[in-house]
């Protein structure tokens, strides 16, 4: 994750591709965001505080590829592309050795590095401590923090956004942490106007990175922090950083979901088997009054390794993720007026970066696509795609393996126009030895069958979450 390629305009022409881009594709791109330069200056910023990378692969109708790529030109990239050096304190990365250097927090450091929606006349790239950046959908150039017409002016979100199809909504999440932790939802229509908003208080702190959606509710992981005094007093000084400064808290019997509903109300909140620490998502949905949740859960959870960082002078270390275990992805039952919900693990894979049909958010759905690796002991680095039919249980897993030391993005579902169940995955492959990326089409339901297209790319930083855009 050095300086990576820096804007980008070309196109990969159908007689470098192997095999063809699918009919059903052309016309539609996929997107994608990511920190795209963490070497800055004489430091290596934690992924998390690397610069947004915003990607832009576009299946044409002649069959080739079209690649467009660029930064989001947030202040923080521009004073640190100006100076050659780090210049805003991150989450996880401070300026300097010298803790004097560090004592100034200057503003917040809103890389947005983590997610691209499109909505509307924009692209949204989200980030998880401040506004999304506004994207133009064509040049790719910055507009600048999106705050809806002053609706989120001076406040931040979480970086993942939903989008409820069933009523063309954009769900956005916004978190005030301290002793106690208030969420607020905001539904925003296609004319950016908030037609619902949704406020949460929850006692304790907690950690949410992603929630689900239901008709009726929102999804909240019931992940309890604590603070390290003695690392927080670090990072007040400019010794430390903020990432390092909490932990999750294990000291409760077993791990909760947080309900909260969406028409406003008391929040529901429900025991979980065993302890779980919820970092992603699936889908969320309501059959005959239960409430059935799809989510990606470690037994616990370490911040500050995340990636295999291992510190502003030292080389990423992919080994740092195995210590902390798998995560799992387990399909959560919580009956009709239950304060209990049931799970059922759905995998003895490890898995993350859960993705399903775009149109299905909130109601049933009959696939789940997810990253994972071929040991089953670990989650990431991820090699492999795993595909689950959430139909039938007893039906095999789609499975497939990249080759050694090839990095497997996360996975994109593009549906069949005609089919609840069909269509295509894509994910971008990294292969950092041989210095390519490989942007692979998979058949959805024939994942164990390899792709039907390899599309060979210039090296690309690797990404966290990404977007699937079909023909207009």
């Amino acid at each position: 994750m050095g300086v990576s390629p820096g804007p980008l305009d070309l196109t990969i022409d159908p007689s470098q591709i192997e095999g063809e881009i699918p009919q059903a594709l052309r016309g539609g791109r996929m997107l994608s965001n990511g920190p795209g330069w963490t070497r800055i200056g004489d430091r290596t910023a934690h992924p998390f505080d690397g610069h947004g990378y915003i990607r832009s692969l576009a299946l044409q109708h002649d069959g080739s590829l079209r690649l467009r790529a660029a930064f989001v030109q947030t202040p923080s990239y521009v004073a640190e592309q100006a100076a050659g050096k780090l210049v805003h304190r991150g989450l996880g990365t401070n300026t300097s050795d010298h803790f004097w250097q560090n004592l100034s927090m200057g503003p917040p450091r809103n890389v947005a590095n983590t997610t691209i929606v499109r909505w509307g006349d924009r692209l949204l790239a989200g980030w998880e401590a401040g506004a999304p950046y506004g994207i133009d959908p064509v040049s790719l150039e910055t507009r600048g923090e999106e705050h809806f017409g002053g609706i989120l002016e001076g406040t931040a979100t979480l970086a993942h956004m939903r989008k409820d199809a069933q009523q063309q909504r954009l769900v956005l999440c916004s978190v005030a942490m301290g002793r106690n932790t208030t969420f607020t939802f905001r539904e925003i229509d296609a004319d950016d106007q908030v037609v619902q908003s949704t406020e949460a208080p929850i006692d304790g702190m907690l950690f949410t990175h992603d929630y689900a959606l239901s008709p009726t509710y929102f999804v909240l992981g019931g992940n309890p922090l604590r603070l390290k005094p003695a690392s927080l007093a670090k990072s007040l000084i400019g010794v430390g950083t903020m990432l390092h400064a909490v932990a999750p808290d294990i000291r409760a019997a077993t791990g909760v979901l947080h309900l909260v509903p969406r028409a406003g109300g008391p929040v529901r909140t429900v025991t979980l088997p065993d302890h779980a620490f919820v970092v992603h998502f699936g889908n969320a949905f309501e059959r005959d009054g239960d409430l059935i949740v799809d989510a990606c859960a470690f037994t616990s959870f370490e911040f500050g390794e995340e990636f295999g960082y291992t510190g502003p002078h030292g080389n990423f270390d992919p080994t740092l993720p195995e210590k902390r275990g798998a995560q799992r992805v387990y399909r959560i039952t919580v009956p009709k007026d239950s304060d209990s919900a049931t799970w059922e693990l759905l995998t003895e894979h490890g898995v993350d970066f859960p993705r399903f049909h775009p149109e299905h958010e909130g109601r049933e759905t009959p696939w789940l696509f997810g990253a994972t690796r071929k040991d089953k002991r670990f989650s990431d680095p991820f090699d492999s795609i795993i595909g689950i039919d959430l139909r039938d249980p007893a039906f095999p897993e789609q499975l497939w393996t990249a080759p050694d030391n090839v990095f497997v993005g996360e996975p994109l579902f593009a549906p069949a126009d005609d089919a609840e169940d069909d269509g295509h995955i894509l994910a971008l492959l990294t292969d950092g030895l041989a210095e390519t990326t490989t942007l692979a089409i998979f058949e959805a339901t024939r994942l164990a069958d390899g792709p039907v297209a390899r599309i060979p790319l210039p090296l690309l930083p690797i990404a966290f979450h990404g977007d699937w855009e079909p023909a207009p």
